[in-house]
């Protein structure tokens, strides 16, 4: 199971989704672009520089934000798709 805390409050995926995915044998889920979505985009120049640095990851979090509320839409159109699905590109 997995937890994730958001803000102050621990969230906990329910044990009903858990026990349907349990047995999923997934494979080629994509590369993992969270941690290093500006890194591998901007110039290595404009990360040398801790102030940019610090504008870079606020723009990062951004993106990472909007990127999962884009593929929240997609998983709303796709009525073939659980909601909660968290493979969906």
């Amino acid at each position: 199971m997995t937890e994730i805390r958001k803000g102050k409050y621990l969230i906990r995926e329910s044990y009903y989704q858990y026990m349907i995915h349990l047995q999923d044998d997934l494979k080629n889920t994509g590369f993992d672009w969270r941690n290093n979505l500006m890194q591998k985009s901007v110039s290595q120049y404009l990360l040398a520089d801790p102030k940019r640095l610090e504008i870079i990851n606020q723009m990062q979090t951004l993106l990472i934000f909007l990127i999962d509320k884009i593929s929240g839409i997609k998983k709303a159109v796709n009525y073939t798709v659980d909601k909660n699905y968290k493979y969906l590109n």
